[in-house]
């Protein structure tokens, strides 16, 4: 009797002990999916308030901006800036450090150079209203508003020679010194010829046809293409085409970065261009 006895309390407790495991592998277990859930949860918490934060911060940006894109055009009408420095800000939000400093710098002397390596060849990026040159007077106006053609040629030139002196300022003295800017501050086409022979390059104008447009790229000549009212402009522009890939095409446009950080299809600038002039060194 007693042996049974002490064999059935041997199994109680064999038992109470695998209760006991079992009861604290269940917390165990517990505890573990609560740390998981309560991780996951912690961790798209904070997911959530990273996005929210980011959310937060980028309308504060957009409104300093906006603040300060209006402020900058309300001072420059009550200080009585040029009306064509104004539309600047309309017709591209990027000028609006140019107008900014406009009062400041809008005496200062052109840079000598056009401040940037080239490899002959290789064709510059160059923009009208870059603070270098942008308040150098071209006509009645400045580069920044009217000088998309000198600054054009400016790119085509120091290109294709390696010379680094010739930027849009002195581009654009050379113009005025010949007579190659009307009264409205527009500049004559045939300047596009005139400039290209004075800095001993070779100059053929007329329309190219998609297969010789990409031939004319492809073997380094860029094309500097009068466009019309369309993607590029309002009014009348200059833009320079300086390469081709995949099947579409690198266009410099002085007047934006934007836009010269796309590419763009032949079908796109043929039907707004009015005119085209390809260069090459003269022999």
């Amino acid at each position: 009797m007693k042996r049974i006895k002490n064999q059935k309390n041997r199994r109680r407790r064999q038992i109470l002990k695998r209760r006991c495991y079992l009861a604290t592998a269940g917390i165990c277990l517990l505890l573990i999916i609560i740390a998981i859930v309560g991780g996951g949860k912690d961790k798209n918490n904070d997911t959530v308030s990273a996005k929210t934060k980011k959310v937060i911060e980028d309308q504060q940006q957009e409104e300093t901006y906006e603040s300060e894109f209006d402020r900058v055009k309300a001072y420059a009408k009550t200080h009585n800036y040029p009306l064509s420095v104004i539309e600047l800000l309309d017709k591209n939000e990027e000028t609006i450090d140019f107008v900014k400093n406009y009062e400041k710098k809008k005496n200062q002397k052109a840079a000598k150079n056009i401040g940037v390596k080239v490899k002959k060849g290789t064709i510059p990026s160059l923009i009208q209203w870059d603070e270098r040159w942008g308040y150098t007077r071209y006509g009645t106006s400045i580069i920044a508003v009217s000088g998309c053609g000198p600054t054009c040629m400016s790119m085509v030139v120091s290109g294709l020679t390696g010379n680094t002196k010739v930027t849009p300022a002195r581009m654009a003295a050379y113009s005025m010194k010949n007579n190659l800017i009307d009264e409205d501050n527009n500049t004559y086409w045939e300047f596009m010829e005139k400039a290209a022979q004075h800095w001993g390059l070779t100059c053929r104008e007329g329309m190219l046809e998609k297969a010789q447009m990409k031939a004319e790229l492809k073997k380094g000549h860029p094309v500097i293409c009068s466009v019309g009212p369309g993607n590029f402009t309002k009014n009348g522009h200059f833009i320079v085409l300086v390469g081709w890939k995949d099947g579409r095409i690198k266009v410099n446009d002085p007047f934006s970065r934007a836009n010269t950080k796309k590419l763009w299809s032949y079908e796109t600038i043929a039907k707004q261009a009015k005119a085209m002039w390809v260069y090459q060194l003269s022999n």
